[in-house]
């Protein structure tokens, strides 16, 4: 009976003893848990990519994990190596020390260590073929190396592949336009190929010049941090298939296929591009940077220009591409395309930046959302500036110039052309919201162009219209409820819209010719200045919309410093515009209008 008593609590002892291992246990995967989520979480800034209205705004997080893992953190920044496994004489071909050995011009690496290269070597390679928890290091001071047969560095086999570039130094990678020997069951096709994570920090200088395809491709990620590359490329520039990661790097791009690549289209969580500080310059005849997923760019100065034919539909030559979302938040960014200048599939999300784009087709574009809220955008050329179906502006400047619509919320469904006419529906879901931010609009098309409706709560928008018959300064399909911020609109009068009367801000409306240059301004009877803005073309009515606007207030349009008409504000919109052949605000279609391109 003792001996059973002894047995039950040597039970009982044991269940407490294993429930409180599994209690630890648990605590413990928890915090390592959460400690790779704070790892693996998005480093895109979200706290201000809110909408209103029917937004369907995303934010990267529910897009893409965004971030490098613990062990790429750790290898950023300038490392110095003093200790090596193996010295490599290049111009010689030789080495002293282990883990490396050299076969006429192929010189392999076969285990974890760090190696050292200088020299000239007119014709050799680098094959790493290690374990695959093998982490190997390549450090290379004024080394110059040169292969007549194959990539000069080819990643087969290890965990990580780090290049250190040692502070001060230049080094030069050259490939042959042919290559006659292959290694490992894939066939690599760039001067630096790894088929594992490639990671490229140390402050030195690389130059590579990539005659086969790619200059420098990695199968896995690739991280690139500090150092400055010079590529000269007859295919891609950069490309990582997971991601590119690239942190405060000087990057110099001449290609003629991609600049900067990702690839990964079967993971929802790879083929991403972040690149936050340094300076990227990219000459490429097709995309400038092209995500898979996101792009997310902060802190770099940033330059490209594409010269593909737009002719040729089999090319893209966009200057910034993601198939996912685009997140701008800050730096310097400089675009020259002959297709759209910013594009996504789906979202494009500017927090702020400064932006000079010149585009031979759209200057930003998304599919479904463009969300601004901050930022200074000037636009110089566009076929159309800004077009998604859901365009939100909370804050930022903004100034574009477009041979057809200025600023275009379209699902893609209206039908193009000038003054092409469209009984249809107004699609609710198609909206422009403008509740910050100050917009300047020259437009040869329609100024503010929405499908479905327009909000302005805020802001300060000038639209300098059309002086075709065919396009308005504002054309609208559905409503244009103003509520706050000033607009001014004017330009030809076939196709005019005013705001809504559904509105709770007046708006005023004159019919007056003018000419490019010309000084208009709008005085209340005290001769208080309302607006005052100069034309930048010839026009045929203006409108104002103002917070200072009054019921029962006469304004009065001067023109060049001369009284030109005056009306009293008698509504929510008035006009002395004649209604003939003019639609919206007022005249003969109210809310009505072309369909929008």
């Amino acid at each position: 009976m003792k001996n059973q008593s002894k047995m039950w609590i040597y039970a009982i002892v044991i269940i407490i003893l294993l429930t409180i291992l599994g209690v630890l246990l648990k605590f413990a995967l928890w915090n390592d848990t959460s400690s790779n989520n704070a790892l693996t979480g998005s480093n895109s800034s979200t706290g201000n990519n809110t909408s209103s209205g029917n937004s369907t705004s995303t934010t990267n997080q529910e897009v893409v994990k965004t971030s490098t893992s613990l062990e790429q953190k750790k290898n950023r920044g300038e490392v110095s190596y003093s200790n090596y496994d193996a010295k490599i004489d290049l111009s010689t071909l030789s080495s002293t020390g282990n883990g490396v050995s050299i076969n006429g011009t192929t010189i392999k690496i076969t285990k974890a260590g760090t190696y050292y290269f200088t020299g000239t070597a007119e014709n050799a390679n680098i094959v790493i073929n290690a374990g695959d928890d093998d982490n190997v290091v390549l450090v290379f001071e004024n080394a110059d190396i040169t292969s007549k047969t194959t990539s000069v560095i080819n990643g087969v086999k290890a965990k990580n592949i780090m290049i250190n570039l040692k502070e001060g130094s230049t080094n030069t990678f050259t490939d042959s336009s042919n290559y006659t020997e292959f290694t490992g069951d894939d066939e690599h096709n760039a001067t630096v190929f790894s088929k594992t994570d490639l990671i490229f920090n140390g402050t030195g200088t690389l130059i590579v010049n990539a005659n086969y395809k790619d200059g420098i491709k990695s199968k896995d990620d690739l991280v690139i941090t500090n150092v400055t590359l010079k590529i000269t490329s007859v295919d891609d520039g950069l490309r990582g298939k997971d991601c590119v990661d690239i942190k405060d790097a000087n990057i110099t791009i001449t290609s003629t296929g991609d600049g900067i690549k990702s690839t990964n289209d079967s993971n929802t969580e790879k083929g991403y591009i972040i690149i936050d500080g340094g300076n990227i310059n990219i000459q490429t005849k097709e995309d400038g940077i092209q995500a898979e997923t996101v792009l997310t760019i902060s802190n770099v100065d940033m330059t490209i220009q594409t010269t593909g034919d737009t002719k040729d539909t089999n090319v893209s030559s966009k200057g910034l591409k993601a198939e996912k979302e685009i997140t701008i938040n800050s730096g310097n960014i400089n675009i020259t395309s002959t297709d759209d200048s910013i594009h996504s599939n789906y979202y494009i999300i500017i927090n702020g930046g400064t932006m000079t784009l010149s585009s031979g087709d759209y200057g930003i574009h998304a599919d479904t959302n463009i969300i601004i809220n901050g930022g200074t955008m000037n636009i110089t050329k566009s076929y159309e500036g800004i077009e998604a179906a859901y365009i939100e502006i909370n804050d930022g400047d903004i100034k574009l110039v477009a041979s057809d619509d200025g600023i275009n919320a379209s699902d893609g469904s209206g039908s193009s052309g000038p003054g092409k006419m469209m009984q249809q529906s107004s699609n609710a879901d198609v909206q422009l919201v403008v509740n910050g931010g100050t917009i300047y609009i020259d437009a040869q098309g329609d100024g503010l162009d929405s499908n479905g409706n327009i909000t302005q709560t805020g802001g300060s928008i000038i639209v300098a219209g059309t002086t075709n018959g065919g396009d308005g300064a504002i054309d609208y399909d559905g409503t244009f409820y103003v509520s706050g911020g000033s607009l001014v609109a004017y330009g030809a009068t076939s196709m005019w819209q005013n705001p809504s009367t559904s509105s709770s801000q007046y708006s005023i409306c004159f019919s007056q010719t003018g000419k490019e240059g010309d000084t208009i301004e709008l005085k209340d009877s005290k001769g208080n200045t309302i607006e005052s803005i100069q034309t930048a073309k010839a026009y045929g009515a203006i409108v104002f919309s103002n917070s200072k606007l009054t019921k029962g207030e006469t304004y009065t349009l001067y023109v060049n410093g001369s009284q030109a008409s005056s009306q009293e504000l008698t509504s929510i919109v008035t006009s002395n515009l004649s209604s003939q052949g003019i639609m919206g605000g007022g005249g003969m279609m109210n809310g009505g209008g072309r369909q929008g391109k």
